[in-house]
């Protein structure tokens, strides 16, 4: 019976390593991150509050090639909304995506928005456009720009 039980925790513990392995990403993944217009500062719509970013990461990993992330966040100590418009122009082929996004800055760690799956290759144009709802009833963020290459 000892015998049995050894074989057979031997061969769970087998089937957990191969699916472990299995599932584990290639080593020469690479994820990597790219910052368009993280200067770009305004004032809160809530006036006594953090400054307001309108900037956005672009999130690339070479295990997906040809798809990209934006992620955008900014703090706020007060409840807010903000209504954002972001378009990706490929410079390459002038072809321009734009997205609609209402989210609430807070002091979470990932108050914002998030755009996954988005198609390209070379280099893009992002341009953001931001308007904050809060104590004052409509306050436009600067636009920003900037570029990357996914």
């Amino acid at each position: 019976m000892r015998r049995r039980i050894t074989l057979t925790t031997a061969a769970a513990l087998g089937t957990t390593l191969a699916a472990t392995v299995a599932l584990a990403p290639p080593a020469d993944a690479v994820l990597r991150t790219q910052t368009v217009g993280m200067n770009c500062w305004s004032i809160s719509p809530n006036i006594v509050d953090l400054p307001f970013n309108n900037g956005v990461s672009v999130r690339t990993d070479t295990n997906r090639p040809g798809l990209f992330s934006l992620w955008s966040y900014s703090k706020a100590v007060f409840p807010s909304t903000v209504d954002t418009t972001i378009t990706v122009t490929s410079l390459t082929t002038n072809r321009s995506e734009t997205f609609h996004r209402r989210w609430q800055p807070s002091l979470a760690d990932l108050s914002g928005y998030q755009i996954d799956d988005l198609r390209g290759r070379g280099p893009i144009r992002i341009t953001i456009r931001s308007v904050g709802h809060g104590l004052i009833p409509a306050l436009p963020a600067p636009i920003c720009s900037g570029t990357a290459t996914v």
